[in-house]
């Protein structure tokens, strides 16, 4: 019987979310794409809960997921999810963005907060963050960081603040890096062991 009604809410949230016109929801549910509703044409303007993961043109607000989220333009709000966020346009994180792997951010992307991860962080395009960035591996070799950025292996542009690692590597450190081997590409020191120091 159990199977029954969960096979039956998945033809449902297929009937439904492919049928739905694109517009704006303030409500997205997803089991997985394309079982959602609304259809991943909508734009999510309140909280999406994605059951396993969800896929949406854009979100605004609460991105909350047990595996993973996906947006296909702009995310702003807080996003969390068990695995991992993945973002493919423009987003925009006030408070945090956490997963339990890895948070891909493809386009620019701007933190004020947190931004964790167990494992990957990743901002591949001209970005900010305000807060910390911590995670094993930290890919962030585009963004300008204004706090602490934590992990293993830290890259980073431009830091203002500390990089706390095994190996960290900035662009350009105003601030303090803490680890076993630290390189700072525009500093009066490119390579040090332990500490490093940059104005």
């Amino acid at each position: 019987m159990k199977n029954i009604i969960n096979t039956c809410l998945v033809i449902l949230f297929l009937i439904i979310g492919n049928n739905a016109n694109a517009g704006v929801s303030p409500l997205g549910v997803s089991l997985f794409p394309p079982a959602q509703f609304p259809s991943e044409s909508f734009t999510i303007t309140g909280a999406r809960v994605n059951l396993i993961m969800g896929e949406h043109m854009d979100v605004y607000g609460f991105d909350l997921g047990s595996v993973g989220n996906v947006t296909k333009h702009n995310l702003s709000g807080v996003q969390a999810a068990g695995i991992f966020n993945w973002n493919k346009g423009e987003s925009t994180a006030v408070g945090a963005q956490v997963a339990g792997i890895a948070n891909i951010n493809v386009n620019k992307s701007h933190l004020l907060g947190i931004q964790a991860a167990g494992i990957l962080n990743s901002n591949s395009a001209e970005s900010s963050a305000l807060g910390i960035i911590v995670a094993a591996v930290n890919l962030t070799e585009h963004t300008t960081v204004m706090g602490v950025e934590a992990g293993l292996y830290n890259k980073a542009g431009e830091v203002y603040g500390f990089q706390i690692g095994l190996i960290n590597h900035s662009t350009n450190l105003h601030g303090i890096q803490i680890g076993l081997v630290n390189f700072n590409d525009k500093g009066m020191f490119a390579v040090s062991p332990i500490l490093n120091v940059g104005f």
